[in-house]
């Protein structure tokens, strides 16, 4: 429009001046440049495909400015071409996507729940628990040690049981439940008659350990852990630790706690031992200060604790073995706690060949704090370490760990 507005003030500008103009003054003639448009109003001609492809004018022969007012409404710019819009076909693309998907599903499935090759699940039933595990992490499964139990026939680590059951086709991911065996229960074992000096009055040999009791505390839960009080005053509230995870192999800290803490009952048992367990699971909810409670029921006359280090050094590697500061409610074991822990630390060195990090004393431990007789807590290795958490992983060196704390609680009873 405003191009029109100007055309029409050029035209009144011109009639004005008309007079003014001499008819016979020749006006200069632009020059006309070549593919530039003609005369006012005409349009480019243009190329025969174009003119092909393109609609008929509605007013051919006249441009827009040529039109009546009544006309412009359904001028069409030659060469216009209106393309028509065309419209996805969702449908038969939402087929074939839900297509794929259930494809994709069915497959999923049948890799999960296939049953495994080579007539279902092995017979682990008087194979040592070392070997039946190793054979199951390699088909795919994952093993794990239910329980532990006395057997008169089957020697330590034999496995008496499995669930499922040897032939079952079972999917790989499984867990295959063990039950292993820890040897003939001390005052079942067979005993061999000796001369006991009677007839001269001499006293018979008696079981060293007989009275002693030692409680073993394997650390951590699979539940999570609740605040607690630091101490029997109150003094503050203490968020509770998660299990540590190993940086390798994914293992959990209460999981290898308990394998290791029930090895050491088994071994400390046989030599005559009295010993408690604060658990034998691992979905339990125990807060530290109960287990203190369970020890000072037991009137034990040494709490074990077991657990694993952590460091943001990944090559930190060893075993450490921490004792109560001597504190208002440590003071009246705190001596015999410490001599525990020497005495822990260096069988445990003995046996494992670990890297000897010696033994530290702790002020803030709730389970110290609230127990009344002697506690140490052997951490037996770092799971942030690779190399530890490979060691920790492995069935034999699991009971290198207990060996050398069995050997370490014998000696701290023994010098009672």
């Amino acid at each position: 429009m405003r191009l029109f507005k100007k055309k029409k003030e050029g035209e009144e500008l011109f009639e004005g001046q008309g007079s003014s103009v001499d008819s016979d003054t020749p006006v200069e003639e632009e020059p006309t440049v070549a593919g530039a448009a003609g005369p006012e109003g005409a349009e480019p001609e243009p190329d025969d495909e174009e003119a092909a492809a393109a609609p008929a004018p509605a007013h051919p022969g006249r441009g827009f400015f040529d039109l009546a007012p009544d006309e412009v409404a359904g001028y069409h710019a030659p060469a216009t071409l209106m393309v028509p819009r065309r419209r996805i076909p969702w449908k038969p693309i939402a087929k074939v996507v839900g297509i794929l998907a259930a494809l994709g599903l069915v497959a999923a499935l049948v890799v999960l729940l296939w049953p495994s090759p080579g007539g279902g699940l092995p017979d682990y039933v008087g194979k040592t628990v070392t070997e039946a595990m190793e054979s199951a992490r390699g088909l795919g499964y994952h093993p794990e040690v239910s329980r532990w139990e006395y057997s008169h026939k089957h020697s330590d680590g034999v496995v008496l049981e499995q669930s499922p059951a040897p032939g079952k086709g079972v999917a790989p991911g499984t867990q295959v439940a063990l039950v292993v065996s820890k040897g003939a229960r001390p005052e079942a074992e067979p005993t061999v008659t000796v001369d006991t000096g009677a007839a001269n009055g001499s006293t018979p040999p008696v079981n060293p350990f007989a009275a002693k009791v030692v409680l073993i505390d394997p650390g951590h839960q699979s539940l999570p852990a609740e605040n607690e009080w630091s101490d029997p005053d109150m003094t503050r509230r203490v968020p509770g630790e998660p299990s540590l995870r190993g940086i390798s192999t994914g293992n959990l800290e209460d999981r290898v706690a308990l394998d290791i803490a029930t090895k050491l009952n088994t071994l400390l048992g046989k030599d005559g031992v009295t010993v408690v367990m604060t658990r034998d699971k691992g979905d339990i909810d125990l807060p530290e200060t109960t287990r203190a409670e369970m020890a000072n029921d037991s009137k034990a006359n040494l709490f074990i604790r077991i657990h694993m280090a952590g460091s943001k050094d990944p090559m930190m590697s060893g075993v450490v073995t921490l004792y109560p500061a001597k504190t208002k409610y440590t003071k009246d074991f705190y001596e015999k706690s410490k001599a525990a822990a020497l005495l822990i630390q260096q069988e445990l060195v003995k046996a494992t060949g670990a890297t000897d990090y010696g033994v530290e004393d702790r002020h803030d431990h709730v389970a110290f704090n609230w127990s009344h007789v002697p506690v140490v807590e052997s951490e037996v290795g770092y799971l942030t370490s690779p190399a530890d958490d490979l060691s920790l992983d492995d069935d034999a060196y699991r009971w290198k760990v207990a060996q050398g704390l069995r050997n370490g609680v014998i000696k701290f009873l023994q010098s009672k």
